[in-house]
């Protein structure tokens, strides 16, 4: 008498797979972009804090059905929120690489004389709102993330996705402190060897592309001091060119050359 039911659940949740791969992923439903950004302030005269809000707006495509979510939404987001989001969506699909963020902060020397190191600076600000929206429209585009609960939560509500979080970090520290009880990774004798193949090709291909960006932002600096002597020996030469007037014209086509 139960094999009757065991099929009929397995032909439903068959049947709801095959609608979920039909439906597509969130972006294909959902047009997703992050138009501006503001600068906000909180606390007392004295102790201020200052930070920036990206203003995220979703629409649903014309004809498109997407389940629980909205025809029009619009909301306010910190880039500390983004990254709780990507955090979560992390520990939740640790099987899938979640795509990046936008740097925090400029992290190179030559641009802080250009003041780009500041994280107000109108241009780093468009940058990183670029970014945020790339990062939202690729976590729309993959067809398991994009399904995910919370994360359309924090597309179109301004309440409630934060809880969801909090419970969710609340079965990860239960789950980690039973596994911890049970010492599981000293009753592996026999690990698998293909996992730690894959292992040690992910650490070293993470320290080379680390090696890598720190070459290219050695000889980026190089460039930029290059640039700067070369300014430097401009002005020396325009302002040479304006005391002597006879040698002004060899002055100047002595520096271009």
């Amino acid at each position: 008498m139960e094999q009757p039911t065991d099929d009929c659940e397995g032909a439903v949740a068959q049947q709801l797979d095959q609608e979920q791969e039909s439906l597509g992923t969130l972006i294909d439903h959902l047009e997703i972009v992050v138009t501006e950004a503001e600068k906000r302030t909180n606390g007392a005269l004295n102790i201020r804090e200052f930070y920036t809000v990206y203003l995220v707006e979703t629409k649903l495509l014309k004809g498109s059905k997407w389940p629980n979510s909205r025809e029009l939404s619009s909301l306010w987001r910190r880039y500390s929120q983004f990254e709780m989001l990507k955090l979560y969506l992390e520990n939740m699909y640790p099987f899938v690489v979640c795509p990046c963020l936008p740097e925090k902060k400029s992290v190179y020397s030559w641009n802080a004389a250009t003041n780009s190191s500041d994280t107000f600076d109108p241009d780093f600000v468009d940058r990183r709102r670029a970014g945020l929206e790339t990062f939202l429209i690729r976590v729309a585009s993959h067809p398991i993330i994009c399904r995910d609960v919370v994360l359309l939560m924090f597309l179109q509500q301004n309440e409630g996705w934060q809880d969801k979080l909090k419970d969710y970090a609340g079965y990860i520290t239960k789950a980690e402190s039973k596994l911890k009880s049970l010492s599981l990774p000293s009753r592996l004798k026999n690990p698998d060897k293909r996992f730690e193949v894959y292992h040690k090709y992910g650490s070293d291909l993470h320290l080379n592309i680390s090696s890598t960006l720190k070459l290219r932002s050695k000889a980026l600096e190089k460039q930029y001091c290059l640039h700067k002597l070369h300014a430097n020996y401009g002005r020396v030469f325009s302002e040479w060119s304006a005391i002597e007037k006879e040698m002004g014209d060899g002055l100047q086509v002595c520096f271009l050359n």
